[in-house]
């Protein structure tokens, strides 16, 4: 660790600092739901869901049932809308059935060219036809199911927030921050960075960006690979940083000044954005 570049009498001193300014959290707005994401899935059948929110109006099942597979066959575009309902966007199902816990069989639908008996078995199985009996509106009802398929991608999600939060803090401290595709050959594998920092238009700077919000065995995981990969950055001769940040850092403190020891950069976001221009502009 290279903590005199930074202006720090010994390691625990900085070390004390990294801790202070810790995120409690990376969770901006976009990290709960991405209503972008959101609308324009739901946006993609408008006019099919337009044409299925009138069976909401048919009361008796039978009727509804049959209403279902008129449309099904006089707007065969309406098909695709089905699964999303059961918040699926496979257009090919099998679907095991057990009648009284014994029968087994499958019931295997495509969407796309299966028949529409297949279809409506499908929609009776899943409670499909009952459902427009019990929702006022199908595109509301999909908007939901939408906002719930999106947290499933939350996870992914927090990672980019935070590697945004990053580059664009960098390039507001006047860091020449890039996104770039190319990979570099680190060791025996090729590797595009999170973030690569360039110096007179050349790559300076690899940065890898992560932050973590649990304790557990991965941090430590991470430290010790970044160790083996900054020896790798240093034979083609560009520096390697890391930028990580989150609770998770606060505990086992002991454990992890050992494998930042061995790091020549590390920063969590607050000290990279003050640091980082020092060292590197």
């Amino acid at each position: 660790m290279k903590y005199k570049e930074f202006g720090y009498k010994s390691e625990a001193a900085y070390f004390d600092n990294f801790y202070k300014t810790l995120l409690d959290s990376n969770r901006t707005a976009k990290f709960f739901v991405d209503w972008e994401k959101v609308h324009k899935n739901a946006q993609k059948f408008i006019d099919e869901i337009a044409l299925l929110n009138g069976l909401i109006n048919i009361e008796n099942v039978k009727l509804r049932r049959k209403h279902l597979g008129e449309i099904l066959k006089k707007y065969p575009a309406t098909r695709s809308v089905l699964p999303l309902i059961i918040a699926t966007r496979d257009q090919k199902i099998d679907m095991l059935k057990i009648r009284n816990g014994k029968n087994i069989s499958y019931l295997h639908v495509d969407f796309y060219k299966g028949t529409i008996p297949e279809i409506l078995e499908f929609c009776d199985e899943t409670q499909i036809v009952e459902l427009f009996g019990k929702i006022k509106d199908l595109y509301s009802y999909i908007t939901g199911v939408e906002v719930g398929s999106d947290t499933n991608a939350r996870k992914n999600r927090s990672g980019t927030i935070f590697e945004s939060l990053v580059m664009n803090s960098l390039r507001h401290a006047g860091i020449d921050a890039r996104k770039t595709n190319k990979k570099f050959q680190l060791g025996g594998r090729l590797k595009s960075p999170d973030i690569v920092i360039f110096k007179n238009n050349k790559e300076f700077a690899i940065i890898e960006v992560n932050f973590f919000n649990e304790l557990g065995s991965k941090p430590l995981e991470t430290a010790q690979s970044y160790i083996n990969l900054q020896n790798d950055a240093k034979k083609i001769k560009v520096k390697f940083i890391w930028i990580t940040d989150g609770p998770a850092w606060k505990t086992g403190k002991v454990e992890r000044n050992k494998a930042f020891a061995q790091i020549d950069y590390v920063f969590n976001l607050k000290l990279a954005t003050t640091l980082i221009p020092r060292i590197f502009k």
